[in-house]
């Protein structure tokens, strides 16, 4: 059986260095071999026993979560860089971090590069929708100001991932617009919709609204960086929003606490479910290598689900068999 190797970026995220060390709690796998990048000191105060599935790597140097990107900050020797280094040196297969991700998705490029004929790195997370299963969404922000062949690129990248890393046999891609016709939405998402109906790589069924993201009408959904941001922090408000309403709603009266008491397990699991940071973050597209961005505020569970994300990709190749595919610049 392949072990495979991670690092992972200690002193990345809001609750670091304990999140992302206290995911190691989670990993019983013998396969998986975790490098916990960071301040020795501290993270050997948060592990609780010795375990032959995780190593530390002394680095207490880090990138904070507030950190403007500047070229100073790419020759600096962090955490966050230490563990693209191990990738670019093969002595890693994945880099994971729940830092800075401005700084981690820049230091990604600098450190790794691009694929050979691809323009611009795309971040995609994974929503979950009412059937139960989960939607690739595309780009949740690391390209703000794309043209519509990057766009174009997002969705091959996006089609393959489901298919190779999900196993969709023929996934639907859809293109986010402000309606569902041909002529909707501005010049970049015109254009955008040209080049995707033409192009027979991917089956690509057409512009899809708002409201529908979390339908599982379409397995992936591209945007641009910018618009994908908003979308992914208003759906992250909407849902603490809705459950602390429900709740100040249910503890009006004392049917209603009782209520709350007797479904309170399915009020965790609904948070759980209803939050893409549990699903493992997001895969950095693109780029030379297999990086994984984790939510700043994700928890260790969630770290874990980022590793196991990790895992799936690597197992199904799905880095080598992008390589393979014939990227034309534009």
């Amino acid at each position: 059986m392949r072990q495979i190797k991670l690092a992972l970026d200690a002193m990345g995220g809001d609750n670091a260095p304990l999140s992302p060390v206290k995911s190691c709690e989670f990993i019983k796998e013998k396969g998986l071999k975790i490098y916990l990048v960071g301040d020795q000191e501290k993270i050997k105060k948060i592990l609780k026993k010795k375990n032959e599935i995780f190593e530390v790597v002394d680095c207490p140097n880090f990138v904070e979560m507030d950190e403007k990107v500047s070229s100073s900050l790419l020759k600096r020797n962090t955490s966050m860089k230490l563990v693209l280094q191990m990738q670019k040196e093969k002595k890693v297969d994945i880099s994971l971090s729940a830092g800075n991700t401005a700084a981690f998705v820049s230091l990604a490029i600098s450190e790794l590069g691009m694929i050979e004929g691809i323009e611009r790195p795309s971040i995609a997370v994974l929503f979950p929708n009412i059937t139960g299963g989960v939607t690739i969404f595309i780009d949740a922000g690391a390209n703000v100001n794309p043209k519509p062949y990057h766009l174009l690129q997002s969705g091959i990248l996006g089609f393959f991932y489901a298919k190779i890393v999900f196993d969709i046999k023929n996934p639907k891609v859809a293109l986010l617009n402000v309606g569902e016709e041909e002529t909707k939405g501005d010049d970049l998402r015109k254009h955008t919709y040209k080049i995707l109906k033409e192009n027979s790589t991917i089956n690509f069924i057409g512009n899809i609204e708002g409201h529908e993201i979390f339908t599982g009408k379409a397995d992936v959904i591209i945007t641009d960086g910018f618009t994908g941001n908003i979308v992914l922090k208003s759906s992250e408000g909407i849902t603490r929003s809705f459950r602390t309403i429900l709740i100040k709603e249910l503890m009006k009266d004392f049917l209603g606490k009782i209520g709350t008491f007797l479904i309170r397990k399915n009020l965790r699991e609904f948070a759980k479910k209803a939050d893409y940071a549990e699903y493992g973050g997001g895969v950095l597209l693109g780029v030379n290598g297999n990086v994984i961005i984790s939510h700043g505020r994700s928890s260790s569970r969630a770290i874990y689900n980022a590793i196991k994300l990790g895992e799936k990709i690597v197992m199904s190749n799905f880095y080598e068999k992008i390589k393979e595919l014939k990227w034309e610049s534009q």
